[in-house]
C-alpha cells in the first residue's frame, strides 16, 4: 500500500508541475499580447523604389535568339525542313467522316473474289459500311492505309501543341 501511495503522490506532483508550467506560459503570452495592444499602431516603412531597367532589343540578324530555348529552335528548323501537312478542305467528305472514331466499330475484313480487301465498319445507328484503303474515317481526316483482320490503320491529320497540322497513325481496332 505504501508503494501505491508513493507512486500516486509522485504522479500528482508531476501533473501539478506541468499544469503550473502551462498556466505560466499562458499568462506570459497574455501579458505580451497586452503590451503589443497598448503600443498602438506602428508606422510601416515605405517599399524601396524599384530600379529602372532599360529595354533591350536583340538585334543580331542571322544569329539565334538566346531567349528562345534550343528545343524550340530545333523544332522550328524541323518544321521548316519538312513539307507542311494540312487537310484538303476542298475534298468531298465521305459518309463515315461525320462520326468520331470512338463511335465507329470495326467488324472485320472481307476479301472479294477479285482479291480486293474491304473492312466492315459499323456506325452508331447499327449500319455496316464497307471501306477500303484510301477511304476516309472520322473527324480528323483519317485516311485508311491498311486493313488487317483485327484493325484498320489510319493516318489522321491533327493539330499539335503549336497549332500546326501533323500526321498521326491511329488504329480502329476490332472489339473481338
Amino acid at each position: 500500500m505504501i508503494n501505491f501511495s508513493l507512486k500516486t503522490n509522485v504522479g500528482l506532483a508531476i501533473l501539478l508541475s506541468l499544469l503550473v508550467g502551462c498556466t505560466d506560459r499562458v499568462s506570459l503570452a497574455e501579458s505580451e499580447m497586452q503590451k503589443i495592444r497598448s503600443q498602438g499602431p506602428q508606422a510601416i516603412e515605405p517599399p524601396p523604389e524599384p530600379l529602372k531597367i532599360e529595354d533591350f532589343v536583340y538585334a543580331a540578324q542571322g544569329e539565334s535568339d538566346p531567349f528562345v530555348p534550343k528545343s524550340l529552335r530545333e523544332r522550328q528548323q524541323v518544321r521548316e525542313q519538312t513539307p507542311s501537312v494540312k487537310p484538303d478542305e476542298n475534298r468531298v467528305k465521305e459518309p463515315l467522316e461525320e462520326f468520331e472514331l470512338l463511335q465507329l466499330t470495326y467488324r472485320g475484313k472481307v476479301v472479294a473474289p477479285n482479291g480486293q480487301e474491304y473492312g466492315l465498319v459499323q456506325t452508331p445507328d447499327m449500319m455496316v459500311h464497307d471501306v477500303q484503303v484510301g477511304n476516309y474515317l472520322g473527324k480528323n481526316h483519317g485516311r485508311i492505309v491498311e486493313i488487317t483482320s483485327t484493325q484498320i490503320n489510319l493516318i489522321e491529320i491533327v493539330k499539335d501543341t503549336d497549332e500546326q497540322y501533323v500526321e498521326k497513325t491511329t488504329p480502329l481496332v476490332s472489339p473481338n
